[in-house]
């Protein structure tokens, strides 16, 4: 059949559907369906919709376009609010302690104690729902309540109406940028062929404009009320589902009651659906008929919740708690034996005083009411306000992510976004990155650098081609030509103008098979809209070198072959997908002859490739080995010819495939495959993606910081290995170790082999005194079988062994399942496998939601990536800085948050368990009730909260990237660490309590008062207990800011200001009840012995942890404290050089120190640097900084001589010190840089420092 003898579609029957009365016909449907005798379509599987039919659309209970995403109404906030909070073990736990307050014969602390914070957590949690419920209800108002044009079959005319009232078999109009209100059909369109231009930025977060094509039959509608009203079709597609990128269904245009006609049915799939969220551009008009609506649209059905990532420190806090509860228990349980001791032995005397009461008569019974006593005195053990803390710590660290200008993309006006704010401490543990290549460490710019054409290489100069010269093409002569394109064959120039047929059918394979859109440009220059860069290049360089690719309709498509115009009927176009790595489409050429036309991988093209042309093939094969060396990605190019008797067999499998309602991908792919083979070989593409600038040195320091990374990519092996040495990922030291296989016992036998292979070598570098490092490269084709259960685990062993592993030629889920392994590996427990996966298309969502964090990067392959992650930001090299600098520091500050939270609340809680015998174990308190609820909130959080957010050891300039690995080990936050912080605050506990005591012990004032009265040593113990835990945070704090000291310090008066007002007499005479401590801070204050008592505390408690601290960093240093102590031994030895020169004349010292100033105070010279007049936040580098301990007189020499090290055995000669790191005067590192000798196993690193408790 010939063009020209192209029938005209058949135009749709316009007549107007049979009405019955409407009213009795719809409640006839619905009787039928509630007797059963007729059921809902979309109960089996399928939903059928009728145009212009809302009687029968009424019957399929369909949901209606009213969209809610809201969690409350105003009926139920309260109690479902409520509800979701009592949830959290520590919210239900501390209601159960209010509930025990309410009971008068355990009740040891007044109800409201318990209840102010309890109150104030669940008020700040439920007025922050509130207003985001309250904002999500005004959003939907806003969206249900936008205008739609909705027609109306009786008038005859497009009728305005809200968006919640348009319903399934609707026909709507939409104009220009018009958003659209539901998942619709498209029908019709004012630009030609039915075409329409959509952005879907909601959806997907891409910005470049999409196109769909409404059928041919359905085109000439157009937007006429009359014919749109007497349109009658039926739909039969898929049910509602959250595929955005799938539609299966088909169009039946039904024919006129009593006509004999077979009805009509049309293939639909997802390029003739728009879907709610999108908007229209580029178009004036289209039409559409409605097929989901409301919360069954394909965006509301992607609303849902996205899986919850919780960190490695969230789990053990989880534990944590549980631990609490049970000491809590387990020391309520002791004060209740310790009450029934008492009882019998002491309490039966002071029954003439303080007689036994019902039912609280003997000592049992007593001991039995103490238990919950002392759980409500006990309660502060489990920290309420622990979660919230931690939440709002997290919120200032990601801020610092989102404002780092670092980390911005000037070019592309992109910053970084932290999109979670739960994960950022587990940023300074990643052990493995798993990365894409295109468009993440490369920059997805794609050029048509080489070309291989019947067994001729082109492209750059070619001993093999004479004709080569290697210089640029002048393309002046193409007035199509653009300007942007380079090439530097002339010959290829020459072979395409004189006519040669395997160019001529390379070059149109290149301008024919694809999906590219065309339009002109404002100027009139023609334009291409390509979903991928690879499409665009290659049409590009056919564009250039003469085969222009001009338009394409629904049926055809046109080309200018050296400025002849050709017109190509379009047949049928086998679309690319994942699995199959090609594309093809089947045209009838002007001479009338089929062909089919192919690109694709060589993995899935070669097979199909007739063994006609052996050497050709070989040649090709060669051709495309050498473009892989130089880091170009490939295709190939192929075609055959197909006889009309072939096609007419053909068509009749692939229609009946597209039409087909299940498992219609399977069958297409089927059809496919019968019409794909015996393929004629015409040559190869090599398009050149440049690496991200940024990307070596990036990659060098991740693995300085012993991070592995895994690149995962689905180009060649030749490309991946060349990319893997351009980045710096295989050095040339390596042993570079390629697994390769097609069986499984091949494969298992490989893996075997490598790791013997790792092993030999091992032993001969052992013996050399050498630290060997490997680099793994296996292919698709070999996990398909390495991830399989009897195999995994020896391959997983296999890549650990190894610095760098290269998966190439690897599937999207491949991808997923790759980082699933290693995320859950069983070969060391003790490990933290902390994965990261990073990617910029959609390719990546999987594996990007698979890591512990997934990181986007918002390239040119849309924003997929980004909306699936939980960091974006524009380049590959800001993943060194969002690892080894904010995750770095959001590690450090978390763990000592964690340390310094837990102690201060031992400290505070144990200090009544050991009041208990003094009390006779009847759970009184010795703290004022309300210096119990300021606690936490006013005299201790602060403080903490910001050395959370702001504190550093070292600033990003000093800190070398090999003390990330105080992350990786977990060193300063696991139970050991907990157990080390609860012990501390125990000690702390015992001195406040036995030191004061022991003062006051007999003592009185000078007027004659007693100082041992309850309210007096309590009064006394809360404020030592106050000063001590804030001298505790400011050793913890390293970086000193203002903020700091107002906090800290501020924290301090606050007891001293709040407590002078509680114990005042006028608050005593308002409410004697509450106000019970009165005049004991006036006491307090006015006696020398509890000065004395609080210095001495406080020495007592702070030294020893001053003295662990320092036999810590003496004897069993992290790599993060050698650095520090370098860096500080550095500073001392500096101001000590400083000091000596103070010596020389002034003159003289100007000389030669300029930046030193000097002023007179009472006429005697003060020298001071310029920099410690400069602003702590001018720059990193000049920011200073305390070191957190003291010790006698005298070690500072000692430090700074280095004589305090003599005695102290060092570890292993052969690890470097970090002064060999990192070099503070700013010389250049030295040659071995990377080596602090670490094994080749990060378990090996692991067992090594797993032992060490250490606070920073």
């Amino acid at each position: 059949m010939n063009v020209e003898d192209e029938e005209e579609p058949t135009q749709p029957t316009h007549q107007t559907r049979p009405k019955p009365s409407s009213r009795w016909r719809q409640l006839w449907l619905q009787l039928k369906v509630l007797l059963g005798f007729e059921t809902l379509h979309e109960e089996q599987g399928i939903r059928v919709l009728r145009s212009n039919d809302p009687e029968f659309n009424g019957t399929q209970k369909y949901a209606s376009n009213y969209i809610s995403t809201t969690k409350y109404n105003a009926y139920t906030f309260i109690f479902v609010n409520l509800g979701e909070q009592f949830l959290r073990l520590a919210n239900a736990y501390f209601l159960l302690i209010f509930i025990l307050e309410l009971i008068p014969w355990i009740a040891a602390l007044h109800w409201y104690i318990t209840l102010m914070p309890l109150v104030f957590v669940l008020s700040v949690t439920a007025v922050k729902d509130a207003i985001d419920d309250i904002a999500r209800y005004r959003s939907d108002k806003d969206i249900n309540n936008r205008t739609a044009h909705v027609l109306n079959p009786d008038a005859l005319e497009f009728v305005d109406m809200p968006w919640h009232k348009v319903k399934v078999g609707d026909i709507i109009m939409l104009q220009n940028n018009e958003s659209v209100p539901a998942d619709l059909l498209l029908l019709s369109s004012s630009a030609p062929n039915g075409l329409c231009y959509i952005e879907t930025a909601e959806l997907d977060g891409e910005t470049n404009l999409k196109v769909r094509q409404s059928l041919a039959e359905t085109e000439t509608l157009n937007d006429d009320p009359k014919l749109l009203s007497s349109f009658l079709a039926r739909v039969e597609c898929e049910t509602p589902n959250n595929r955005l990128d799938k539609f299966v269904g088909k169009l039946i245009v039904e024919c006129e009651e009593g006509e004999m006609e077979e009805e009509t049915a049309y293939s639909l799939d997802n390029d003739k659906i728009i879907l709610r969220g999108c908007v229209v551009r580029n178009t004036k008009w289209v039409t559409g008929l409605v097929v989901f609506t409301g919360h069954q649209s394909k965006l509301m059905m992607n609303s849902g919740k996205p899986k919850l990532k919780r960190t490695n420190i969230d789990n053990l806090l989880n534990r944590i708690v549980y631990y609490i509860l049970g000491l809590l228990l387990g020391l309520c349980v002791l004060c209740g034996i310790g009450a029934f001791v008492w009882e019998t032995i002491r309490g039966k005397y002071f029954q003439e005083y303080v007689p036994w009461q019902a039912p609280m008569d003997t000592p049992i019974v007593i001991a039995l009411m103490r238990i919950p006593s002392y759980i409500i005195v006990l309660n502060t053990l489990v920290p309420i306000s622990l979660y919230v803390s931690v939440e709002l710590i997290r919120l200032g660290q990601s801020q610092f992510i989102n404002w780092d200008l670092k980390m911005y993309h000037t070019d592309t006006d992109t910053p970084a976004k932290a999109r979670s704010t739960a994960l950022n401490e587990e940023l300074g543990q990643i052990k493995y990155v798993f990365s894409d290549k295109t468009g993440t460490l490369t920059q997805n710019v794609m050029v048509f650098l080489r070309g291989s054409i019947n067994s001729i290489k082109y492209g750059g100069q070619n001993p093999d081609n004479p004709a080569s010269t290697g210089e640029n093409v002048d393309f002046s002569w193409n007035k199509f030509a653009d300007k942007k394109f380079t090439f530097d064959d002339q010959s290829l120039v020459q072979m395409a103008q004189s006519g040669d047929e395997e160019v001529d059918k390379y070059f149109k394979v290149l301008s024919l098979c694809h999906t590219v859109m065309s339009e002109h440009d404002e100027d009139g220059s023609l334009v291409y809209q390509a979903q991928s860069p690879d499409e665009e290049a290659l049409l590009t360089a056919a564009r250039n070198f003469g085969y222009v690719f001009i338009t394409r309709t629904q049926k055809t498509m046109t080309l200018n072959v050296m400025g002849e115009e050709e017109e190509y009927e379009m047949l049928a176009l086998l679309d690319f997908d994942n699995v199959r790595k090609r594309m093809s489409v089947i045209l009838r050429c002007p001479d009338g002859r089929i062909r089919l036309f192919c690109k694709g991988a060589d993995t899935t093209v070669i097979p199909l490739i007739n063994k006609l042309a052996p050497e050709k093939l070989d040649a090709t094969l060669h051709h495309m080995n050498s473009f892989a060396k130089e880091g170009l990605r490939t295709l190939i190019i192929a075609s055959k010819e197909i006889s009309d008797a072939d096609y007419m067999e053909w068509e009749q499998i692939f229609d009946k495939a597209k039409l087909s309602m299940e498992n219609r991908d399977e069958e297409m792919s089927a059809a496919y495959e019968l019409i794909e083979r015996d393929l004629n070989l015409i040559g190869s593409t090599a398009i050149e993606d440049k690496l991200q600038d940024g990307v070596p040195e990036a990659i060098a320091n991740l693995a300085r910081a012993s991070i592995k990374i895994w690149v995962l990519t689905g180009d060649k092996q030749e490309t991946a290995i060349n990319i893997g040495y351009s980045c710096k990922l295989i050095k040339q030291t390596m042993e570079v170790l390629i697994l390769e296989g097609e069986q499984l016992d091949e494969v298992k036998h490989d893996i075997t082999d490598l790791r013997n292979r790792i092993s030999d070598i091992k032993k001969i570098a052992k013996k050399q005194s050498i630290e060997p490092e490997f680099a793994l490269v296996a292919t698709g084709a070999v996990l398909h079988f390495a991830l399989d259960e009897s195999l995994k685990e020896d391959f997983l062993e296999l890549a650990l062994e190894c610095s760098a592993v290269i998966c190439c030629r690897v599937t999207p889920l491949q991808k997923a399942l790759v980082v699933r392994l290693v995320k859950e590996q069983k070969v060391d427990p003790d490990d933290n496998n902390i994965t990261l996966a990073i990617g910029d298309g959609a390719n990546d969502v999987s594996m990007i939601r698979e890591a512990h964090i997934g990181v986007g990067i918002s390239g040119k392959e849309g924003r997929q990536a980004v909306l699936a992650s939980d960091f974006c930001f524009a380049q590959f090299r800001f993943l060194e800085r969002l690892l080894l600098v904010h995750g770095h520091w959001s590690y450090i500050r978390m763990c000592k948050f964690l340390r310094y939270f837990f102690f201060k609340n031992f400290a505070f809680t144990l200090v009544q368990l050991f009041y208990a015998p003094f009390c006779g174990f009847s759970a009184q308190t010795i703290f004022d009730p309300l210096y119990i609820t300021f606690y936490n909130v006013v005299f201790t959080s602060l403080p903490v909260m910001l050395v959370g957010v702001l504190d550093q050891e070292l600033s990003s300039e000093e800190a070398p990237p090999e003390v990330y690995e105080v992350g990786q080990l977990n060193q300063l936050f696991n139970k050991q660490a907990f157990a080390l912080a609860g012990f501390h605050g125990f000690t702390v506990a015992a001195g406040c309590l036995f030191i004061p005591y022991s003062v006051f012990s007999g003592s009185i004032t000078f007027e004659g008062l007693d100082q041992q009265s309850m309210y007096f040593i309590g009064t006394a113990i809360a404020g030592i207990v106050t000063i001590v835990v804030n001298c505790q945070v400011a050793l913890e704090t390293t970086l000193w800011t203002i903020g700091n000291h107002i906090l800290t310090w501020g924290s301090i008066l606050s007891w001293f200001i709040l407590f002078l007002i509680f114990c005042s007499p006028k608050m005593f005479v308002w409410s004697p009840d509450n106000f019970t401590y009165f005049d004991g801070i006036y006491r307090v204050l006015g006696a020398r012995t509890w000065w004395l008592s609080m210095v001495l505390t406080c020495v007592v408690c702070l030294y020893p942890f001053i003295g662990y601290r320092l036999y810590v960093i003496l004897t069993q240093p992290t790599l993060l404290q050698e650095v520090v102590y370098n860096i500080e031994k550095k500073k001392v030895s500096k101001l000590t050089t400083l000091t000596k020169t103070l010596k020389a004349p002034l003159k003289e010292l100007a000389e030669h120190f300029p930046h030193i100033q000097t002023e007179h105070k009472g006429g005697v010279p003060v020298y001071r640097s310029q920099r410690s007049k400069m602003n702590l936040h001018s720059t990193a580098a000049t920011t200073t900084r305390g070191y957190a301990f003291s010790g006698p007189e005298g070690m500072g020499k000692k430090l700074t001589g280095g004589e305090a090290f003599k005695k102290v055995p060092r570890r292993d000669p052969t690890v470097r010190m970090a002064s060999q790191i990192v070099d503070v005067e700013g010389e250049p590192l030295p040659s071995a840089i990377g080596v602090r000798p670490r094994s080749g196993s990060m378990r090996d690193s692991t067992r090594r420092g797993a032992s060490k408790i250490v606070t920073v």
